[in-house]
């Protein structure tokens, strides 16, 4: 009889046990919060949210502080780019649990953030080892390193080239109008002079009387004669002055050349100018 009574206690015994730890985790909320809060951590983690999933893998750590969720927290650093923070939470989750079954990963991933960490401590002292040091105060004397980085004094403005004088350009230009005005003076004395030396030559050919008019008109074609020379020579000489002068008052990047041509009815004066 109590052999019965010893084998019906024992499941008795079991399930006391069994509801007392069912009861003993239902009691503490601190589990039930950390459980909840790496549900959503491992939800914010699944699609990419590590920033998420690393303020609610800390608050489950907070609340209920076991060695996996250090784990969890230093994979979030790692994927952030938080390579210190990374290897430190890595090596507190071994030293948490030593004999962790994944424990050759997690060292591998150490070993992967301290290199990626050592870059970026060396990226960030290359550019302050690339910064001049500061200038030392000056004693009064040039060392040989100031004269080289001296920088070299600027050039004097080259002065624009002075043009010539305005005015002998202006004065050649007249003159030569002047002398081209002379010149068609002097081509209509020489038609005038020719005209009335026709009228002479005619009366002569046909054995006219010789009036006061024909004496007139052959006085006064000598005399046409005579201006039509004098005036030919003058705006020859005005027209050559003139483009002397032309070309002495000229702006230097331009040419300018000056002919004169004989024509049946006197001269004529070619400019040309090139630029």
């Amino acid at each position: 009889m109590r052999l019965v009574r010893t084998a019906l206690l024992v499941p008795w015994l079991a399930l006391a046990a069994a509801t007392h730890a069912a009861s003993a985790a239902a009691a503490d909320p601190a589990l039930e919060e950390a459980k909840t809060l790496t549900g959503k951590a491992s939800i914010e983690y699944d699609v990419g949210h590590f920033e998420q999933a690393l303020e609610l893998y800390t608050s489950a750590y907070q609340r209920y502080p076991k060695p996996a969720l250090l784990f969890d927290i230093g994979q979030c650093h790692r994927l952030l780019g938080h390579y210190e923070r990374a290897v430190f939470f890595f090596q507190g989750y071994l030293r948490g649990q030593p004999d962790a079954p994944n424990r050759p990963l997690v060292e591998k991933l150490m070993a992967e953030s301290q290199q990626k960490l050592d870059a970026q401590q060396a990226a960030a002292a290359r550019p302050a080892a690339d910064t001049p040091a500061p200038a030392t105060p000056s004693t009064g004397e040039v060392t040989p390193t100031q004269v080289l980085a001296a920088p070299e004094p600027p050039m004097p403005a080259s002065e624009p080239t002075q043009r010539p004088f305005p005015v002998l350009l202006v004065a050649g230009v007249a003159t030569a109008g002047v002398g081209a005005v002379l010149m068609g003076a002097g081509v209509y004395a020489g038609l005038h002079s020719q005209s009335l030396a026709n009228d002479v030559s005619q009366v002569s050919a046909q054995h006219g009387t010789w009036t006061a008019q024909d004496q007139s008109n052959y006085d006064s074609g000598k005399s046409s004669a005579t201006a039509a020379n004098v005036l030919y020579v003058t705006g020859a000489v005005a027209l050559a002055a003139g483009g002397v002068l032309s070309w002495l008052g000229w702006p230097r990047s331009q040419a300018v050349t000056a002919a004169i041509a004989p024509t049946p009815a006197g001269a004529s004066v070619a400019l040309v100018a090139r630029f």
